[in-house]
């Protein structure tokens, strides 16, 4: 997924999987900050399932993170199925 936003700044976005870093120092739109935990949980589970998560951005441009995951292996034929 991608946007054309702000970006991250390069000595950010090699944090950005750190649990409990943020950017965010006051309440955003919603009135929360952030608590860093969104992107390190999401991390974890694509890793669980043996994946990667990875992100991309440039400053002034915007950010890209891409999500893969390993195909499912074809299940083995049933002998006499139709």
């Amino acid at each position: 997924m991608s946007d054309t936003g702000v970006g991250i700044a390069p000595t950010d976005l090699r944090r950005i999987f750190e649990p409990f870093f943020t950017t965010k120092t006051g309440p955003d739109a919603t009135g929360l900050g952030g608590t860093g935990l969104g992107l390190p949980v999401c991390r974890e589970i694509v890793e669980a399932h043996h994946g990667r998560l990875r992100a991309e951005s440039r400053p002034g441009k915007g950010t890209s993170f891409t999500l893969i995951l390993p195909t499912c292996p074809e299940p083995a034929s049933r002998q006499g199925a139709a």
